[in-house]
């Protein structure tokens, strides 16, 4: 058999080729993968481990690979934030998000192996129809601040009735913390106010998750509850 990627794509498809023969297409300026893309491609797996870990390479530790620079490192960049989008189930407006794992499909792609935390609200009607999905805070590799206002401000723009909370941990581990715990009751605490039910959080791993509600952590009003109101 050929040792020639772009032969061997021809005759028998992509699926014959190994991880580093792929990668090595989008390191070439223009025609068949040489010698060099494929050296080059051989150094960004070495850097990775696998192909899953090259998803999570940032630009400078590319760079670093002999061969790669700037313009093949965004490319790379690129193609991984692509592989990402193509992980994901996503949300249509409407959709039922009463699943907490089609919820998790949605973002799993996106924020699944993302190096710093982020925080995302889905804005949900009563009936548990998406209407909305806004990111309501990012933060470093182990934390991320978010307030009421963030949170809710887009809730009662889109007349939501409720929502479910999504953040990642860049350790790879979904445990939700205390922290986690205590940032989703006082959340829930000003929903209150508003008629607007935290209905969930969703703590997301790497290729994991766990619902604060299915773990018992946390127990939501129901939609439709009515606001606190002053006597």
């Amino acid at each position: 058999m050929t040792d020639d990627p772009d032969l061997r794509l021809q005759l028998f498809g992509a699926d014959v080729l190994s991880d580093t023969e792929l990668l090595s297409f989008f390191l070439t300026r223009g025609g068949a993968p040489g010698e060099f893309a494929l050296r080059e491609s051989r150094g960004v797996m070495a850097l990775a481990g696998n192909l899953p870990g090259v998803l999570s390479l940032r630009e400078g530790e590319l760079c670093g690979v002999h061969g790669i620079g700037p313009t093949k490192a965004r490319r790379i960049l690129a193609l991984a934030a692509l592989a990402r989008r193509l992980a994901e189930r996503p949300l249509v407006r409407g959709a039922s998000c009463a699943d907490p794992r089609s919820v998790y499909e949605a973002f799993r792609g996106r924020i699944g192996r993302a190096k710093v935390e982020s925080m995302w609200a889905v804005l949900v009607d009563s009936r548990m129809r998406k209407l909305a999905e806004v990111e309501v805070g990012r933060g470093g590799p182990t934390s991320v601040v978010v307030t009421a206002r963030e949170v809710f401000e887009p809730a009662v723009r889109e007349g939501a009735s409720g929502l479910v909370l999504v953040h990642n941990h860049p350790s790879g581990d979904p445990k939700p913390s205390v922290e986690d715990v205590v940032l989703t009751e006082r959340l829930a605490a000003a929903g209150e106010t508003l008629g607007i039910a935290v209905l969930d959080h969703l703590v997301v791993g790497d290729g994991c998750f766990v619902s604060l509600v299915e773990e018992g952590r946390y127990s939501p009003a129901p939609l439709g509850f009515t606001p606190i109101v002053a006597a």
